[in-house]
């Protein structure tokens, strides 16, 4: 008994280093999109009149929020939709330089943005990693994508 325990709480552990990887893996993205774009509105603090208005305040403090997190929940994951929303709608001279993993990892309305191709990719590499988990084998996100990329 004790052992079956004791193995199901290795899983369980194996199991959250992987989801533990994946959302370090896209609050990584997040970290570095929000620096190569410092220079740009609203990152860089500036607005008309050289103030932030209170819109750009929260959408700097949601990243802020989502880039410090270690545990995503559900709230959080419609808090990133919101803010890839806005980098879409209002903040489009940021659009190209938004990693297309954040699409997808942040799903819901964000898959809208997403043709259905890129769609059918992002599940794959999910397959991948959900098959890993299972077998308890180590993931490799980044490599397992580019991986997938060659394969296409």
């Amino acid at each position: 008994m004790c052992n079956t325990t004791a193995k199901q709480t290795e899983h369980e552990n194996a199991n959250m280093t992987h989801y533990t990887q994946y959302v370090r893996y896209h609050v990584d993205l997040l970290k570095k999109f929000k620096a190569a774009n410092a220079t740009q509105s609203p990152f860089n603090g500036e607005d008309i009149g050289d103030q932030l208005s209170e819109s750009d305040e929260e959408f700097i403090n949601t990243y802020t929020q989502l880039c410090d997190a270690t545990h995503y929940n559900e709230s959080l994951y419609e808090q990133g939709q919101w803010m890839i929303g806005r980098i879409i709608s209002t903040y489009s001279h940021l659009t190209p330089e938004l990693p297309r993993d954040l699409l997808w990892f942040f799903g819901g309305d964000c898959l809208h943005y997403m043709p259905d191709e890129e769609i059918a990719f992002y599940q794959q590499l999910d397959e991948l990693r959900f098959t890993a988990e299972e077998a308890d084998k180590p993931f490799d996100y980044p490599a397992a994508k580019d991986s997938l990329l060659k394969a296409h």
